[in-house]
């Protein structure tokens, strides 16, 4: 979208329905009256209060069940970039998006809370004014607090520039991602050498015989093992090994090397531009695994992601 507008990313602290709908109802009702296209990924309660305090106005509103909309990060800045498109092709010069964050478990308030921070870095040129609710009565300490470091203003209900905030690129190094948990001793652990087929084969050997309910999430786990495995080939260095645990529906594995790490700590939350090289493969996984963390300590860079294998289906 060729615009001149950039990104404005408010957090909006409510403790109750009057303080959501009053902070809510003008960032609706001032896009409409520019012809700005609003889209809002609430809870299904907060769908059906704003749609009531809006009336007529709800029709012109995309609503969207929170909690199927936040299950990546990635998955979710491509929704994100899949609306933006879309309201351009429409002819809307901007967009007005809401987005109540599910953080879920307290393991997850980190991923959602780097996703945060980098939609200021993804979506800065974007001609989009975001607006993300949270509900002090729900949400621990921490993530209100982080909420402050994440956006660029924060309305409580005094609408100002936040004296937290802190840039992407220097959050996302603070702010480590969860890493997902391996139970006991690898079933497999081996050396990672000039291909990727071979960890591939293995990986997958290892689950013949699984009754695993979801053959695409068989196929999706193949895609990120391919793509992390040649992630390191290409830019790690030294020793790469592979590692796997198994337990109960989900599989785990982990890429280890001797490389740098992430130069950027936005890659796999950006979408690689297709005139650039590199990426691409963390883009992908990051969008297909149920957990993912890239840890560079003591010289070694360690990827490790889970993949539950029972899901009902692809996000």
């Amino acid at each position: 979208m060729t615009t001149s507008i950039h990104l404005s990313h408010e957090a909006l602290f409510y403790g109750d329905d009057d303080e959501l709908v009053a902070g809510v109802l003008p960032f609706v009702r001032a896009g409409l009256a520019q012809d700005q296209a609003v889209a809002a990924a609430v809870t299904m309660d907060n769908m059906t209060l704003l749609r009531g305090a809006l009336g007529g106005d709800a029709a012109a509103v995309s609503f969207i069940d929170r909690d199927e909309w936040y299950q990546r990060p990635a998955t979710t800045i491509a929704g994100w970039q899949r609306i933006l498109a879309e309201a351009n092709k429409r002819g809307h010069r901007e967009v007005r998006l809401i987005g109540e964050v599910g953080f879920g478990t307290v393991d997850r308030h980190p991923t959602w809370t780097r996703y945060e921070s980098a939609l200021n870095s993804v979506f800065a040129d974007a001609p989009a004014s975001i607006l993300c609710p949270y509900d002090t009565r729900a949400l621990p300490a921490a993530v209100l607090a982080d909420a402050r470091r994440t956006h660029p203003v924060v309305s409580d209900p005094n609408r100002r520039d936040s004296d937290a905030y802190v840039a992407a690129d220097r959050l996302l190094r603070e702010v480590r991602e969860s890493v997902p948990t391996a139970v006991g001793e690898p079933v497999l652990v081996m050396p990672v050498g000039a291909s990727a087929s071979p960890a591939r084969r293995a990986v997958l050997g290892l689950l013949t015989g699984h009754d695993w309910a979801d053959q695409h999430r068989l196929d999706d786990l193949r895609l990120v093992v391919s793509e992390i495995v040649c992630n390191s080939i290409l830019h790690g260095g030294g020793h790469r090994e592979l590692r796997v645990w198994i337990s109960d529906q989900v599989v785990v594995c982990e890429v280890s090397d001797d490389g740098p790490g992430l130069p950027d700590p936005l890659i796999g939350y950006r979408p690689p531009v297709r005139t650039l090289t590199g990426g691409r493969g963390l883009w992908l996984a990051r969008q297909l695994c149920d957990a993912l963390s890239v840890e560079t300590a003591d010289g070694q860079t360690r990827v490790r992601f889970a993949v539950r294998l029972n899901s009902a289906g692809r996000p």
